[in-house]
């Protein structure tokens, strides 16, 4: 494993790896890497977008569970994985909120990351569970969403597909774990928001 990764430990097994191939000192907003979850010796991709933007909702996101702000919808009665994918696919009966830009669908409040990678795309949510506990949840999402039959060798149909789906990890993030990773995301947006003031100076 790469020297300059950042992690968050969730436990012996279970790891959220920044991929850094230099040192954060050198990293700005735009730097881009990829984020993954490390399981029993595997690597799921979670996030590709810059590691500002994506540590920043992270950040942010762990602050609102800490503080009770993310109890799911009331309408949110089956899995939010299996929700999402249904509502991709246009289905209706879902309760929207209108948000800066228009309306959407009330379970991207606990949207926090989405990338895909050969033929699997995973999203991340973060949400609390009524008795308050945090919960990290990674599912899967229709890899066909945007193509036709004919393009891709492996396609299988959605009815069929959504037949077999089950999420990739449902876990609860304990309180103190939850404050060490806020902690470490603080340090790693003031460490990248730092990096850009000192270059703007010198410029």
């Amino acid at each position: 494993m790469n020297k300059y990764n950042i992690i968050f430990t969730l436990n012996t097994t279970e790891k959220i790896i920044i991929h850094l191939e230099e040192s954060l000192e050198n990293v700005d907003c735009c730097y881009r890497t990829d984020i993954t979850l490390l399981q029993e010796n595997q690597y799921y991709l979670l996030s590709i977008d810059p590691i500002h933007y994506s540590i920043t909702r992270f950040h942010n996101f762990l602050n609102k569970a800490l503080y009770n702000e993310l109890y799911l919808h009331k309408s949110l009665t089956n899995d939010i994985g299996y929700l999402c994918n249904e509502y991709y696919q246009n289905t209706t009966g879902f309760v929207t909120e209108e948000l800066i830009g228009g309306s959407t669908w009330v379970g991207y409040k606990y949207h926090l990351w989405e990338a895909a990678s050969k033929d699997v795309r995973l999203v991340t949510w973060l949400y609390n569970k009524p008795d308050g506990s945090i919960i990290i949840e990674i599912t899967p999402c229709y890899p066909y969403l945007y193509c036709e039959p004919t393009e891709e060798p492996n396609y299988i149909s959605y009815n069929e597909w959504i037949k077999t789906y089950k999420p990739y990890l449902i876990r609860e993030i304990p309180h103190a774990i939850a404050q060490e990773w806020l902690k470490q995301a603080e340090y790693i947006i003031q460490t990248i928001e730092s990096n850009a003031k000192k270059w703007k100076n010198i410029q």
